[in-house]
């Protein structure tokens, strides 16, 4: 990523990856606009959308300077877009937005105060989920706490944080943070364009795999739509294969060679993701219609039960009972 050189640097790029989000475009880039206390640049990049959504940017682009519109003629997915934007975002932090979510007028500049306080290099807050409406349903990704707390992540933490399907009440897999640009473009780091998912994962992990320090705060200012047509995925083989790929070419098992909790942590990744594909092989076959199949191979893997007995069965059980 060249960096940009600029005699009025913003303090926060806003980098936005937008499809087909034509009904709340405006807010995400709207709450961007409205950060108090600092300097931004939103820079927008329609991937391939064929609902009006560039055309609503291109609008506020026009009655404002800082909306940069970046169009793709065909989708990508959000890695390649993001990357696209990083090349042009010239702010002293890098904040990711999706395109349907939105950020309170306070968010970047209590996050940089924090990352300075705390000499971080990524930043990152709880965030909550609203309803498609943009009411909060009171779920937050990390527990909030009675008092307001922050914490450093460090390589083992993290990967125990996105283990697939686990249970711990400590879950950052959707975390949106803010990166340090200096720390970003001296180490090279990008979205990996080969991952349909997990593409936050990897960006963060790749920071930490270079030294970054991470620090995450309780407080919510990142509100996360959730809503049916959103770009959330439902995994898939091919998706798997590909997280496990990547993890190995990350090759943090290498760089961390001695340090235990990273080898545990490592094997624990591996291990879920592992079962997981056994899972969503057996998920994919019920859905075929091969039921005999998917029972067969659900009953002659005990350590894809429990995963079976969490979102399986009643969808095996409805293919089941359908036919007869």
């Amino acid at each position: 990523m060249p960096a940009a050189e600029s005699t009025s640097q913003p303090d926060v790029s806003f980098i936005v990856a937008a499809c087909n989000v034509a009904p709340y475009i405006e807010t995400a880039v709207r709450s961007a606009l409205l950060q108090k206390d600092v300097t931004v640049e939103v820079i927008v990049v329609d991937d391939g959308s064929s609902d009006g959504t560039a055309d609503q940017v291109a609008a506020l682009a026009e009655a404002d300077p800082r909306v940069i519109l970046i169009r793709r003629e065909t989708t990508a997915g959000p890695a390649v877009a993001r990357n696209e934007a990083l090349a042009r975002a010239t702010g002293a932090w890098l904040a990711i937005l999706d395109g349907d979510d939105l950020v309170t007028p306070e968010r970047s500049r209590r996050l940089i105060d924090l990352a300075e306080a705390g000499s971080a290099d990524l930043v990152a807050d709880n965030f909550e989920r609203v309803d498609i409406d943009g009411y909060p349903t009171g779920k937050t990704m990390i527990p909030a706490g009675e008092q307001p707390y922050c914490f450093m992540v460090g390589v083992a933490g993290f990967i125990k944080a996105n283990i697939t399907f686990d249970r711990t009440r400590l879950c950052l897999g959707a975390i949106k943070p803010m990166f340090r640009t200096r720390f970003v473009r001296s180490h090279a780091i990008n979205y990996r364009s080969d991952l349909p998912i997990g593409e936050d994962y990897h960006i963060c992990l790749a920071c930490l795999r270079d030294g970054a320090r991470f620090l995450v705060t309780s407080h919510s200012c990142y509100k996360y739509r959730v809503r049916d047509g959103s770009q959330s995925w439902r995994l898939n083989e091919e998706h798997v294969e590909r997280l496990l790929r990547a993890h190995a070419e990350a090759g943090i098992e290498g760089r961390f060679d001695g340090d235990k909790d990273v080898a545990r942590a490592a094997r624990l990744y591996v291990s879920a993701l592992e079962k997981t594909r056994e899972f969503v092989r057996i998920v994919a076959q019920a859905k075929q219609g091969k039921v005999a199949q998917a029972l067969c191979a659900a009953l002659s893997r005990p350590r894809v039960w429990p995963f079976v007995a969490r979102f399986g069965a009643e969808a095996i059980a409805k293919r089941v009972w359908r036919p007869a």
